[in-house]
């Protein structure tokens, strides 16, 4: 396998809504975490969704946009949508490891028939238990996801933090370098409105994006709230799709019903 170059988030502006917390803490699961360090702890989860193809000698992976890590009841799971892999065999969608040299597939899928009137139905999970319990080294990756956040009004909403993989900025070199460099994209946005399928929400970038965020579908949605006094992170969702301006993720709660559904 090619090796990969130095994952480089890239932040679309340097002073961010995020960055009020940089002289404070931030409970994540029951864990302080130092506020300058939160963006990168929680995208972190965001991972470029990799598919194995096994039947090309120089490109030996496909890139299919953004995927979530996520650890639910013991499982580590990978989060994706399933748009994003149309044409694909979905045996094959796997993990590269931190140096790029293996390819990791999962151990199976679970998801909906899809419907064109909600995007709840287009979640799929892939899962990886069995090989991160053969590598442990890959567990760091998964976000511990146990519930949804508290209801609370917008203005106890402090920011929320998008990340993802456009394939705009990803370096496919394999051809002439044999090299992957993935690079993921940070975006801080607020909420904006309810669209009309429940089972979204649509959040808007505090600035206006440079690229086009194609191949961000699957990544995580984090919100971070003032709750029981001070801030808390929580998952808010998987992004389904996004523009500039504006993007739209499927909500936890949905998230977390399908979770139940299928492995439950």
């Amino acid at each position: 396998m090619a090796q990969r170059a130095e994952l480089r988030p890239v932040r679309d502006h340097e002073e961010t809504v995020l960055g009020q917390f940089a002289v404070h803490g931030v409970n994540v699961n029951g864990l302080i975490v130092p506020g300058r360090s939160i963006e990168s702890l929680l995208a972190r989860h965001a991972l470029n969704l990799v598919v194995n193809n096994h039947e090309c000698e120089t490109y030996k992976v496909l890139l299919r946009g953004s995927a979530t890590a996520v650890r639910y009841k013991g499982r580590e799971l990978l989060l994706a949508t399933q748009h994003q892999l149309k044409g694909i065999d979905e045996t094959q969608v796997a993990m590269l490891t931190d140096s790029g040299s293996h390819i990791i597939t999962s151990g199976g899928r679970r998801g909906y028939t899809t419907r064109s009137d909600t995007d709840a139905f287009d979640l799929i999970a892939f899962d990886f238990t069995a090989p991160c319990a053969d590598r442990p080294e890959l567990k760091k990756r998964f976000f511990n996801f146990h519930s949804a956040p508290p209801a609370v009004p917008d203005s106890q909403i402090r920011a929320m933090l998008l990340a993802g993989y456009p394939f705009a900025v990803q370096l496919y070199e394999l051809e002439d370098k044999n090299h992957l460099g993935l690079i993921r994209r940070n975006i801080a946005c607020l909420p904006h409105s309810q669209p009309s399928d429940d089972a979204t929400l649509m959040v808007k970038t505090v600035r206006p994006l440079d690229i086009d965020p194609d191949g961000m579908s699957g990544g995580p949605a984090f919100v971070i709230l003032d709750d029981n006094g001070g801030p808390e992170a929580y998952l808010a969702g998987i992004i389904v799709r996004g523009g500039r301006e504006l993007f739209t993720i499927i909500k936890v709660g949905v998230v977390l019903e399908f979770l139940r559904s299928v492995f439950d």
